[in-house]
């Protein structure tokens, strides 16, 4: 017995495509603004600098993996799935905000090239979600792919560009907002957290227990890591026992150690204050330094991370928002997550790498620039050359880790 599915559903295998009319309108509505048409303008002049910062991207990882053993070494613990921006597949990426966040920024890039689409007088036949079997992966716009050969570089530049760059500016916005939810983040206590303790040291053994807060030491206040240094350091100086005020569940207790701290059986400790200032102020220090923080993955299973994040699983608890309470961590993740895979997936899009968006792009440019002087097919090989390049150094990433 064959099934008739309806016309609105297509399959291919194993995707299958739900086609629509919804946001047509507003499509055709958004298109005839003249803001999209600056915007399709300014995608054009903005893409080749994401593919640009992207190839440096790959070059510079791949050099630090050949000249730095130890960056290597941190990508085999990863393993190879790490590479791949999709939740389920990749272990660091939450299931529930992955999908989210990839849903949300496969919906702006495609109806971006919609809404250019019209803006530039091309048809938009249908709109619709990407279903990998009855998991919802992403959206499309479906495009007159004869409109969009038949335009000139400029059309077919500004609706192709206009995906990635949407991408990268959706990112920047949530990273605006998740900022700022950061900055009303207060510790539940100003102190150190324990967060590792030995079942044989003393701390423990005298009632300390992971989770507990230390916020004096000797009648001296420790708000922050450097006031608590300074008063251990004072203690084991003077030759004094040292006893740590403890905060736990609202309550306070005093446990007395011996003179030498290392003998405690403290493992880790992270001073909360500390951690949400140097995490939420760090653009304000090096723009560079701060993109680099906001795009470590809070999952990622290295103490040097989640240790330093403070919304992470490990620390998520001892914070606060005065504006959204103790549950802040659910909105402040979407937003991470929107941020991350947005960026991600734009810049990889505005990647000279064919069939991509700046593949495509690349492609329409040497055909218009250089058809007078070789052929389209040397054209075309050229391009695909290129995209091998490209394509190489994707793989390089993921395979040269095991062969250092």
């Amino acid at each position: 017995m064959r099934i008739r599915l309806p016309s609105m559903v297509e399959v291919q295998f194993p995707f299958i495509l739900v086609k629509t009319r919804i946001g047509l309108t507003l499509m055709d509505r958004l298109g005839g603004t003249r803001f999209s048409r600056k915007m399709g303008l300014i995608s054009l002049v903005v893409m080749p600098f994401l593919g640009a910062i992207m190839v440096y991207l790959l070059l510079n990882a791949v050099n630090n993996m050949l000249s730095n053993p130890n960056v290597s070494r941190v990508l085999r613990e990863l393993g190879p799935a790490a590479n791949i921006l999709l939740p389920g597949v990749n272990p660091y990426l939450p299931f529930f905000y992955g999908w989210v966040a990839l849903f949300i920024a496969m919906v702006i890039h495609e109806y971006s090239h919609g809404i250019q689409a019209r803006a530039n007088g091309m048809s938009v036949k249908s709109t619709g979600i990407i279903m990998l079997l009855i998991i919802p992966i992403g959206a499309f716009a479906e495009i007159d792919e004869k409109q969009l050969e038949d335009a000139g570089l400029g059309k077919a530049g500004r609706i192709l560009s206009s995906g990635p760059v949407s991408n990268v500016i959706a990112a920047l916005a949530a990273l605006a907002v998740f900022i700022l939810l950061m900055l009303t983040l207060k510790p539940v206590a100003n102190g150190i957290l324990i967060t590792g303790l030995s079942t044989n040291g003393s701390a423990y053994q005298k009632g300390m227990r992971a989770g507990d807060i230390i916020i004096g030491v000797n009648g001296e206040s420790t708000p922050d890591w450097n006031s608590f240094a300074e008063a251990v350091r004072n203690a084991y100086q003077k030759g004094e026992n040292i006893t740590f005020m403890v905060l736990r569940n609202g309550f306070s207790n005093y446990t007395f150690l011996g003179k030498n701290l290392s003998s405690s059986g403290i493992l880790n400790l992270v001073p909360l204050k500390d951690v949400l200032e140097n995490y939420s102020l760090a653009l304000t220090r090096s723009p560079v330094e701060g993109f680099v923080t906001y795009l470590m993955i809070p999952t990622v299973p290295f103490p040097w991370v989640y240790e330093t994040i403070p919304f992470s699983s490990l620390l998520q608890e001892y914070y606060v928002s005065t504006l959204l309470g103790e549950y802040y961590h659910y909105p402040v993740n979407l937003l991470f997550w929107t941020w991350f895979i947005n960026l991600n997936l734009g810049i990889f899009n505005a990647l000279p790498l064919y069939p991509m968006d700046g593949g495509v792009v690349l492609k329409l440019f040497c055909r218009s620039k250089l058809r007078d002087r070789i052929s389209v097919k040397a054209i075309d090989k050229m391009v695909y050359m290129v995209s091998l390049a490209i394509l190489g150094l994707i793989l390089g990433l993921i395979i040269l880790p095991y062969l250092m």
